[in-house]
């Protein structure tokens, strides 16, 4: 399916479906029967509002929009694969009679049922989109782990359609396609691609995805682009980003402390676990995290102060000594007892306390 859809192209004319065939139903009016029809819907039987439905198509009436709308909300709700396939069928035998948005509803009900592939089939008979269209296909196929086949979606957006044009959504969906494949480079041309081709100002999502996957570059350039990209970003929107790099620089620093001869003293912690369990319980106190937050978002050489409630554990008291002698910086704690200060290896408490 990711390559049928990255591959096949379209052209906006009606009727709505390729290479359809058949003949239009008038739609007329029965006051009747979609009353009966909104009674059944009512009562939250996908089914039997179905058949009323076909009911009505016998008569040469044609439901209106609103009335398949509801039946697909109605069919999501009752989480009903068998009662959208009935929908489906219902407007495939008459799709002359109904606009994009019903097609849109259609691929956006098989997305929330876990069938981006039937989804994806039906975005590819279609014979004319908007950029709703384009943005649930390529938003679908990220969430499903298409990355690759979402980005190539994105170029046939770009190439194929003159008078449709990729908007903020496109965009953030293209950024996480880029994070998801660790790939930098068209992750950055894409992010620059916004304002410069299409006159989207990027807005700090956009900033905090394209960020998060600079600073998984090997190349000290882009990191050092992840870092001015965030100091531009509102705090309040990077607190996932920082979330994520604080934990990995934590990781990073436990690494390096060991290649520098730490070795865990599991005597601190005080439940009942196995050993690895107690390793990974003190990896996560709460001066570790301060300090691997402080140095991702502190310039280099500068001083990190840490304030805690309680006394600080001897591994933990351990553990700063040795990150003190790599990271080159002093670090100044202070516990419910005294303030410990770290420098070159060393604390000022010359480990009594």
């Amino acid at each position: 399916m990711a390559q049928s859809i990255a591959s096949m192209s379209f052209y906006c004319t009606q009727p709505m479906l390729k290479g359809f065939t058949g003949r239009p139903l008038h739609k007329k009016t029965c006051p009747l029967r979609f009353t009966a029809l909104n009674s059944i819907t009512s009562q939250r039987n996908v089914h039997l509002a179905i058949e009323a439905l076909e009911e009505t198509a016998q008569n040469q009436i044609l439901a209106d929009s609103n009335h398949v709308l509801e039946l697909m909300q109605l069919a999501i709700d009752m989480e009903s694969v068998e009662g959208g396939d009935r929908i489906y069928e219902y407007i495939m035998r008459f799709s002359f009679g109904y606009n994009v948005t019903i097609f849109n509803r259609l691929i956006d009900m098989y997305l929330k049922l876990g069938d981006y592939r039937r989804g994806g089939r039906i975005f590819e008979q279609m014979s004319c989109r908007n950029i709703d269209s384009w943005n649930m296909m390529i938003a679908a196929l990220v969430e499903n782990g298409e990355a690759e086949a979402a980005i190539q979606v994105f170029t046939r957006l770009r190439n194929e359609d003159d008078e449709l044009r990729p908007d903020e959504a496109t965009f953030t969906s293209v950024l996480k396609a880029c994070e998801f494949l660790r790939d930098v480079e068209r992750g950055r041309a894409y992010f620059a691609s916004m304002s410069k081709d299409y006159g989207i100002t990027p807005s700090s999502d956009h900033s905090v995805i394209c960020a998060n996957l600079m600073r998984n570059s090997r190349t000290k350039a882009a990191r050092d682009d992840a870092r001015e990209m965030l100091s531009s970003t509102p705090r309040q929107n990077q607190a996932p980003l920082d979330r994520s790099m604080a934990y990995d620089k934590l990781v990073s620093l436990s690494k390096k402390v060991k290649e520098a001869g730490y070795v865990p003293d599991t005597r601190f912690v005080l439940h009942d676990l196995d050993h690895e369990a107690k390793e990974r319980a003190l990896l996560y106190h709460s001066e570790r995290l301060a300090i691997a937050y402080g140095l991702i978002s502190t310039p280099p050489g500068t001083t990190l102060r840490v304030i805690k409630n309680l006394r600080i554990c001897g591994d933990c008291h351990n553990f700063i000594k040795i990150v003190s002698t790599f990271e080159k910086r002093e670090f100044i704690v202070r516990d419910n007892k005294r303030f410990h200060y770290f420098k070159d290896g060393e604390c000022s408490c010359r480990d009594f306390w």
